[in-house]
């Protein structure tokens, strides 16, 4: 057995996908709600019979491999070495070997890590950062839970040191540690007198730092900038060390700051991230949809943090995430856990309330509600959210509520909201998006691909297949030859069995899943009549296509005076007319 074999009979698809996924049971398969795609509806369907995942709707997913590649933005190499890594299997080395040179980003990856090593070494030896931190109540314990460091007050000591490690002083810029004016400037530290905290990706890669000074004079925060590796529209802030708990929870609590997220963390509160040098994104919300159904709102409580809460709010329901919200006495999270740890603790396991019930709340509140002015600003601007609401249900439910909170009639209401919703302030009719009920026209698969599927599906119907033409693909040809010779084998037995490429078969294996979850429940009676007709639907593609490309030959033949081969056209195209006839 090879390494990928082994991987994969150690690596169930249900347990992988399971991962970033909630699967729930649909007879012998599972389905679950697409990570690759704004999905409606569980459109993923995973079959531990056949190791593969796919969703029709997007097309996207296959066997562990494609599935994992497909959901971590790998390619192959890099994910059989990391399942390789999960189960407990030691490649070849020839395998792991990529030549005489590392990939590049790799060695910025290296060259993260032992800046992040090397912070955390020189704040052992910085008695004003770990005095800093004593003062923030960081216990040692989380400081190095998260790799906290500190970069020491110098122009290029990072720098001399990571040059020393044996990096190069392209690699060093990459990776966004040093600085450099011009060609004739000195490279110097971009990171200086500042307490480090490493920013990880979803696999726990150092992808970056963020610093906060430790002078007064300085802008508080510094990021790394955008590079090979970061992308703070993409990263989050202690996503690593909270995925697990977030999965398990199917619930992500959302705050602001590198010391939010450590404050949580001191009391035992792990589902917990930050965004990291940027507002919330779309990108942000995709990723947290592999992990969590619901995402809790706790972020700052000044008007900058309320603006965020609400432009979080439009990008998470859009992903289809339950958005709730958490008010806090303290100006943020961190200030909240040192005050009051166990009140805290208990708001974040109570999970907030619904985004939407909170700004309900703040417009009863609100006095200027009781001007006509006021009235109008404050129910525009509650339907704005309203229309971000992903069901009909929802938006109408609100719009109830407004109605008696601002005593307006839901008449006009609604009729602002349709205004709104025209003006593409809010998702389409989800009726729209989805993909209609099974149409052969609409899958992903041809109508030859399909009649073959049928075929393995109902061993009874092969007999039929003497009614369809011959396929002109050689893969395709072969597995029409062996299903019109064998009654009984199943669809495994002959897709193990044919020698095409292994894609190929990778492919057929996805049509058997389409077919037995959309036609399998077919009497036999159905089965063959169905199948009668895709038959005759199938021959006449194919006469088509044959009549269209002599056409275009003869017309190339005619224009190029080849007399001969005109005259050879002529005869295949009455051979097809005459197929034509038959197949009609």
């Amino acid at each position: 057995m090879d390494a990928k074999e082994e991987i994969k009979s150690r690596l169930p698809i249900e347990q992988l996908v399971g991962e970033y996924c909630q699967l729930t049971r649909k007879g012998r398969n599972f389905v679950c709600v697409c990570p690759f795609h704004n999905d409606t509806r569980p459109s993923l369907l995973v079959s531990p019979d056949k190791g593969i995942a796919y969703c029709f709707a997007c097309q996207t997913g296959g066997d562990i491999f494609n599935f994992y590649q497909a959901i971590e933005g790998v390619d192959f190499p890099q994910a059989i070495k990391d399942l390789a890594d999960k189960v407990g299997i030691v490649l070849p080395k020839e395998r792991m070997s990529a030549g005489p040179k590392k990939d590049e980003k790799e060695r910025i990856r290296e060259c993260l890590e032992a800046a992040a090593s090397f912070y955390a070494e020189r704040l052992n030896s910085s008695n004003e950062a770990l005095a800093y931190l004593e003062e923030r109540q960081m216990p040692e314990s989380i400081r190095k839970e998260f790799q906290v460091g500190y970069a020491p007050d110098s122009f290029s000591e990072t720098y001399d040191h990571l040059l020393k490690a044996g990096f190069s002083k392209t690699e060093i810029l990459q990776a966004g540690l040093a600085v450099q004016k011009d060609l004739n400037d000195r490279m110097h530290d971009r990171f200086r007198h500042r307490v480090m905290f490493p920013i990880f990706d979803h696999q726990g890669g150092v992808i970056g730092f963020g610093g906060r000074t430790l002078r007064a004079e300085d802008a508080k925060y510094v990021n790394s900038p955008e590079g090979p590796l970061y992308h703070k529209s993409a990263a989050l802030f202690g996503l690593s060390h909270a995925k697990e708990a977030i999965r398990e929870k199917r619930q992500v609590i959302l705050v602001e700051g590198y010391f939010d997220v450590l404050a949580c963390a001191k009391i035992g509160i792990k589902n917990v991230v930050a965004v990291s040098g940027t507002a919330l994104t779309e990108q942000h919300a995709k990723l947290l949809k592999r992990y969590a159904d619901t995402a809790i709102l706790c972020l700052d409580q000044d008007r900058a943090g309320r603006d965020a809460a609400e432009r979080a709010f439009h990008i998470l329901v859009k992903q289809g995430m339950q958005t709730n919200a958490v008010k806090l006495s303290a100006k943020d999270p961190d200030e909240f856990v040192k005050a009051e740890p166990g009140l805290f603790l208990q708001l974040m396991q109570d999970g907030g309330v619904p985004f939407m019930d909170q700004l309900l709340e703040d417009m009863r509140q609100d006095p200027s509600l009781t001007s006509p002015q006021g009235k109008r600003d404050i129910t525009e601007k509650f339907l704005t959210f309203v229309a971000s609401l992903q069901t009909a249900v929802e938006r109408e439910e609100y719009v109830q509520k407004i109605s008696q909170t601002a005593s307006i009639s839901v008449t006009a209401l609604q009729s602002d909201l349709q205004t709104i919703l025209s003006l593409g302030h809010a998702p389409k009719d989800k009726k729209k998006d989805q993909e209609p009920h099974i149409s052969i026209d609409k899958t992903p698969f041809s109508r030859m691909e399909l009649c073959l599927g049928l075929a393995m599906l109902y061993p009874e119907q092969r007999t039929l297949l003497q009614e369809l033409i011959t396929p002109e693909r050689k893969e395709y040809a072969l597995l029409y030859d062996m299903l019109k010779n064998d009654a009984t084998s199943s669809s495994t037995e002959l897709i193990t069995q044919i020698d095409i490429p292994s894609e190929t078969k990778d492919w057929l294996t996805v049509l058997m899943l389409f077919c037995e979850e959309n036609f399998g429940s077919w009497s036999e009676t159905v089965a063959g009549r169905e199948f009668h007709k895709l038959c005759k639907s199938t021959n006449k593609e194919i006469v088509l296509e044959r009549q269209r490309r002599i056409i275009d030959q003869l017309k190339l033949a005619r224009v190029s005076g080849r007399i001969d081969e005109e005259a050879q056209l002529l005869t295949q195209y009455n051979q097809a007319l005459k197929l034509a006839k038959m197949a009609s």
